[in-house]
């Protein structure tokens, strides 16, 4: 049973559904596996709680 678990910036319910539903395909693809077995957890990050080279994600948007 594949399990598979996604962290990320938070991202709307649209969003959610569309990565849920490509992970499963390539999932069931890979691992010829049916659907129904597949189970996808989603873990929203907020940007304040991340941080690269130092600086908050909330405070690095718009710097390359």
């Amino acid at each position: 049973m594949p399990i598979i678990h996604v962290y990320a910036f938070e991202r709307s319910l649209e969003q959610k559904r569309e990565i849920a539903q490509g992970i499963t395909e390539v999932t069931c693809k890979a691992y010829d596996v049916p659907p129904e077995i597949v189970t996808v957890y989603i873990f929203d990050v907020p940007k304040e709680n991340a941080a690269h080279a130092g600086v908050l994600a909330s405070e690095a948007e718009g710097k390359p």
